[in-house]
This record gives C-alpha cells, structure tokens and sequence, in this order.
C-alpha cells in the first residue's frame, strides 16, 4: 500500500498537527491477510486508510506513531531504524508511540512494515529537500539530507530539518520516493542497542501491572477450574466481610472476538472464564480474601477428561485414514516395494505460554464508554471484544497498550481484557484484575497436545521413496471458528514445504480430536510440534538409508531453485541449504566426538526466513542424563535491520524451545490443568541452557522475513537427533524424561 495520500487528506493532517510536520501511511498487522497478497504492501480496499503517522516536530524529535505492541522483541528500536535510514535524521531523535489497533504476532512487525516505513521516511526527507530548495532558491537536485540536516553541495549551506518543517508541511508527499540503496544504508544492518533498556532497567517502563489510576481498586477472580464452567453459589456475605473487601460478585462468560477478524461459526468456544471475583482496596486485601471463598461450580462435559483419555483418543485417530491434507504420488504402492520401511509414533502435550508478566489489565467502564489500559498484542480485538461484552459501540472503547513482559501468542487472546472491562462496569470503579502465576498457567489457551503416527520406506539405494504422516489433536481453529470451517482449514499442520516437495510418494492426513481445553496460539504455533515430529523421524530414515543425516538432508533437497508453497509464499531451496550448510560448518559438523557426546541437525522454514540449528549434546545414560552444551544457529532472515537484535531473538528462540524440550508441559485430569506454577509447570532455567549459542546470520539483501518464531522449531528435533547419535535412544516424545534417556526402552504411556 502506498505512503502517498490525496492532497486533501495531507493538508488537513499537517493542519491538525500544528508545527509539525505529519505523513500519514499504512501498516498491515493482518497474518491473514499478508499471505492471502504474498506482499506487504498491497492494498486491496483501493482507498487509502492511515492507521500510522510518521511526525517531525518543530523541535527536531521524530516520532512514528503505529500499532506494534512492545513485548521484548525489539520493534521501538527496528522500527525507528528503517524510518531513520531513508529520512536521515539523527537517530537518537526517532521514538516510536503505541498508536492503532494492529496486530503484534506472527512475526510480522518488520516483513510486513519495512516497504512503507522506508517510504515514509523517504517521502518526509524528499518534502524537507524541497523546503530548503525553496528556502534557498536553488534547484532541489543540489541539495541532499543527511544527519538530521539538508545540505547544499555547492555552498555547503546547511538547515536542520527542524527549521524546515514549517515549510516542509505545506508541500504534498512524493508520488513515488527514491529509496536509498541497500549499499548505502548507514543504519539499517548495523548491530544497534535497544531504545528501551535503560527504561526497564530503570524500572522507568510501564508495564501492565504498573497501571495506576486514580481511585482504583483491585480484584482477583476465582475462575471455573473446567473451562466452560460456572459458579452455581459461593460463599459472598463471608467473603465481604474481609478487610477492605469493596464487593464479591459473579464474572460471567463472554464472546471474545477472532483477533484475525474471521467470523465465529456455530460450535466456537472462544469465550472468557467465568468465575467469581473479589474487589478489594489492594491486591494484598483481595488475594488475601479470594482465600476465603468457597464455591461450588456447575461443570460441563469436559470435567470427565484426562490426559490419558485424550491421548488414546488421540492415538487411534491418528492409526486410522484421516482426511487428507496432501497427497502425492501413490503412496500404498510405493510403500509396498520399499527395500526398507520404517514407522514411528511421536507424541507433544498441551503447553502454556508462562509469559513472565503474568496476564493482567486495568479497566475504567462509565456509563457509555470504556478505557483500557492493556499488554495486549492486538488492541484492535480486544476493543471490539470489550464493545460486544458491553454493549457500547466500538469508537467508545480507547485502549492505552502497555509494555508487555513477554507475549508468545498469550496476548492475542482477549480474555483478560473483557473480564477486566465487565468487573469494572459493576463495581463502578477503575479496577485492576492482577492474576497469580497459579492463574495465569491454570487459565491459559493452551498448544494442543498431538499424537502423530509416521511411515516411510527406503528404496535399495537408500533414497526416500515413501512417506505417509497422520496426525491428531484438537484444532486452534475450530476453537475459535466453530465445526464450520474445512477440514484442511481446521488441520494443525502447518509444515506441508517439507519432505511433502522432495518425497515422490507423500501423503498427509490428520483428524480433529476434540478437547474440552481451551487453545490458543504458541509461539510458532502448529510448528513447535511439527518439526520435532518431521524433523526427527527424517533423521529416523537418514540412519535407516545408513547415511550420514546432513548428506541425507541435503540430497534430499536437490540443487537450488525456487518452489511456490501456497499463501503467496516461495520455498528458496538455495536459502535453505545455505543456512544448513552454514550451521554444519561451524558446528564442525563430521568432527568425531567423545564417548556419551553427540551433534544432532534439524531446519526450518517459515515466516518469511530460513533456519538450521545444530545442538551437541551429553548423555549419561545409566543415570538418565541429559546436557545441552552447545547450539549452532544459522539464519537467513533477508535484510536483518538490527542485526543484535536477530541474535538476541534466535537466542531466545532456542531457549524457548529447549523449554519445551527438556521441562514444559501441561496434564489435565478431571477436565483440570494439574499444573500450578514454575515447580510443576518448569520453563528453562539458567542452569539448564546451554552454555554457547552461536548465532549466525546470513548476508542478505532480500526483504526482511522474521525473527520471534523460526527459532523455535528446530531445538527439539535438533536436541533430539543428537541424543541418539550419543546414546543411539530415539526421542519421539516431549519433554524429554530420564526413562527416555535410559538404556532399557521407556515404559509405554
């Protein structure tokens, strides 16, 4: 979409900005969307909607006013910088502000921002030119900006851009602004610190719990422990009598509205908890006092699950056809004269995002209008969630987005905000809802556990001529959209670029399994599991072929080319033999290695960037042992705006999914999340990561992909890979265990 805008539309932004200087452009937040056009910049309405500003004032600052939610992935630096590079200004002078009801998730924020966020600052800078052109009478050809300045070449004349922005707010956008060349980006590449550190380390930084208004008061909900549940009675006299107890009363459920704008059908359950909240004059009072509550609940059917119930359900789905996804070749004759087969069963389990800023909001509800104070990662649903639950038209709901102390797809979800919104409403006050860790793990929209059941068979020289991969679990989909959508739609499997487009015979099917749990989007979604699944069983058939799984890998995927995989995305199989081959090299991939030692490799590709991650590994098998000494990550993201910050995201990438490798998971019984806090429900601990991590990014001038989730996917199946070339135990379920680590095969589960 172009940053251009009728004359009409300029003026009267420049008017309303006064002495200010404002080029009004537009983002794209929508995952949807994005890929439905194959391009960030596209724009399918035909009219031009700014929701982002980019705004020089009188006094030199430079502010872009747009919807990307901060959460700890760096968009208040990566964003300024693209805007920087094409305005040249100085850049300790470009601040971004929350503005907007856009989407942070999926990865998106610099892929779908830096075509129009380069125009922006290219369009201001051409309008600054112009101005000191004009003010000096010269022809705008022999002038040039550069640090905050227009300069003219022949005299040297110089003008910073705050004296020219005057001027500058009379003159109309470039139709078509000259963007700089990527070889002469000063900024844009350049390792460049965070903008926001020294506010957190100050404590300067808002976060949502650092909300405080005037007159607020805070409550602690008792939500249904069986999601879908409610309170039939509970003890509210008592409880009010507690100190500085305001009021107890019911939570009701509400509709949340789809943060990516879909419709929900019949059978959707993305609704609120319900529960029971205590108001109180502090959170101390009202914690204390939510102690004190006694309720009985009225449960729905999903009271009865476990997970081993579940998990059987889930197994025999996947041991039956199932709808199919994809399918190539002929399979069951393939598979018939294969010279070798294999088979496997892997399992994942249901996740919780255990953000380290446990889900809160504040909430002031008047008469006919609402105000928000949120960590959301998309403003925009959870105002139109809020203004369904209330009853209030939309324009009447304004929300202030916080920092975020971590997102990971947990604040998508817009539960939190209309329970904050309601509570508010009938205590008749600004309330803060403050949930404990115990809450935040009990109540969150997990990633589905999944059972996944593979075949694959070997020809007599070793070359993969079949594989077939069915796969079950609850669907994200459904969950939110109800049993209307399409069984392909409703499939959480994500990965169909690979082995789908380089195994001649392949077939993918998968069956819904329902779940009384509520689910939700996890970092890298359906991928986090997928990968661990494809990934290892591919190392599976590599030392079946009795080939080493790095030549096995590569020849798997043949010479270099480009392959259309649907959604308006392309699988560069050059890119990604690249970042393979870089992670092998300087991982010192073939080395021999000690006794109990091994190197496993395993690739992703998604997002718009491609990733391989090798792991090395120690094992000690009689006591059940496992260390992770070493991770390898190769990525080629295209242009790496900050390149610190990619590395500081494919760190935490891999620490994000050893989690899910060594410690994390999610039990249900009696329809109850079993799992409290950090000594049951245990995320990576300093001690537990390894101790290297050697991030290398690939040199490149394609446009940006991103960075918060293609990390994820590889660390288990790398993990996983190394501990069988150390032990020669195959892994094929999370997390891992000692018993799985053991010499003698674990017990079945």
């Amino acid at each position: 979409m172009s940053v251009v805008v009728p004359r009409r539309v300029f003026l009267k932004s420049s008017a309303v900005a006064g002495t200010a200087l404002l080029v009004p452009f537009h983002l794209s937040g929508n995952p949807r969307a994005h890929k439905a056009s194959g391009s960030s910049t596209s724009n399918t309405s035909g009219s031009f909607s700014p929701n982002a500003w980019l705004e020089l004032s009188s006094g030199g600052d430079v502010k872009i006013w747009c919807g990307k939610s901060e959460m700890g992935q760096g968009v208040r630096t990566s964003l300024p910088m693209i805007v920087a590079e094409e305005l040249g200004c100085d850049w300790a002078s470009v601040n971004v502000v929350q503005y907007g009801d856009q989407l942070t998730g999926g990865s998106l924020s610099v892929r779908t921002s830096y075509d129009n966020l380069r125009k922006a600052g290219a369009a201001a800078r051409e309008m600054l030119i112009s101005a000191a052109a004009r003010e000096w009478y010269v022809e705008r050809s022999t002038c040039r900006a550069e640090n905050g300045s227009v300069i003219h070449l022949s005299t040297q004349k110089r003008l910073p851009y705050a004296q020219l922005v005057a001027l500058a707010a009379g003159i109309s956008p470039s139709a078509d602004p000259p963007l700089k060349n990527p070889s002469d980006f000063k900024l844009i590449g350049k390792s460049t610190r965070r903008t926001d550190s020294l506010a957190k380390v100050t404590g300067a930084a808002k976060f949502g719990l650092d909300t405080r208004l005037s007159g607020m008061l805070i409550a602690s909900v008792e939500r249904s422990p069986v999601y879908g549940g409610t309170p039939r009675r509970f003890n509210a006299d008592e409880v009010k009598s507690a100190p500085h107890v305001r009021a107890v009363f019911e939570v009701k459920s509400a509709h949340l509205t789809h943060q990516f704008g879909e419709t929900s059908g019949p059978g959707s359950r993305n609704y609120s908890c319900a529960g029971v909240a205590v108001v109180a004059d502090s959170t101390w009072a009202a914690v204390q006092a939510r102690k004190l509550l006694k309720v009985e609940w009225n449960e729905p059917p999903s009271a009865f699950e476990t997970t081993a119930s579940l998990r059987e359900k889930m197994l025999r789905f996947a041991s039956e056809p199932g709808t199919i996804i994809r399918n190539d070749g002929d399979f069951e004759k393939a598979h018939a004269s294969a010279a070798k087969k294999i088979d496997a069963v892997y399992e994942v389990p249901f996740l919780a995002h255990a953000t380290m800023e446990p889900v809160n909001c504040t909430a002031h509800v008047r008469s006919d209008s609402c105000e928000l104070w949120a960590p959301t990662q998309i403003p925009g649903a959870a105002a139109d969630s809020i203004a369904s639950a209330l009853g209030i038209p939309r324009e009447r709901v304004k929300v202030h987005v916080t920092f975020i102390g971590g997102g990971f797809g947990r604040r998508l979800i817009q539960d939190y905000a209309v329970e904050a919104a309601l509570i508010s409403r009938d205590a008749g006050a600004p309330v803060q809802v403050v949930w404990s860790r115990e809450d935040d793990i009990r109540h969150d929209f997990y990633r589905p556990a999944a059972c996944h059941v593979l075949q694959a068979g070997l020809d007599a020289q070793g070359q993969l001529i079949s594989w077939r991969h069915r796969g079950s679990s609850p669907s994200i989909e459904t969950f939110f959209n109800g049993t209307g959508i399409s069984p392909r739609a409703a499939a959480q499997v994500d990965s169909l670029d690979f082995p789908a487009l380089f195994v001649p015979n392949f077939r993918l099917e998968f069956t819904v399994a329902e779940s009384g749990m509520p689910l939700g989007y996890w970092r890298s979604v359906d991928a986090s599991g997928n990968q661990f699944v494809i990934s290892s069983f591919f190392d599976e058939a590599a030392h079946a072929a009795g080939r080493d799984p790095l030549e096995f890998l590569l020849a798997a995927f043949g010479p270099a080319r480009k392959i259309p995989v649907g959604s308006g995305e392309t699988l560069d199989v050059g890119r990604r033999r690249n970042v393979i081959e870089l992670a092998a090299q300087e991982s010192g991939w073939g080395r021999p290695m000690p006794s109990g030692r091994g190197r496993g490799i395993a690739a992703a590709f998604g997002w718009g960037s491609y990733v391989a991650q090798v792991a090395e590994v120690t094992c000690d098998a009689d006591k059940g042992t496992l260390r992770v000494d070493r991770v390898v990550c190769a990525i080629d993201c295209g242009t790496a705006v900050n390149p610190l910050g990619v590395k500081a995201q494919m760190e935490g990438a891999i620490n994000f999914g050893l989690a899910q490798t060594l410690k994390s998971a999610i039990t249900v019984s009696g329809g109850r999340v079993e799992q409290s806090n950090f000594h049951d429900y245990e995320v990576l601990r300093m001690s537990d990561a390894p101790p290297v991590i050697d991030v290398h990014i690939v040199p490149s001038a394609e446009p940006p992909g991103g960075c918060g989730e293609p990390g994820v996917p590889p660390a288990a199946p790398a993990v996983a890979n190394a501990i069988f070339a150390a032990t020669g135990k195959r892994i094929r379920r999370l997390p891992i265990r000692a018993a799985d680590l053991g010499r003698r095969p674990a017990p079945a589960r």
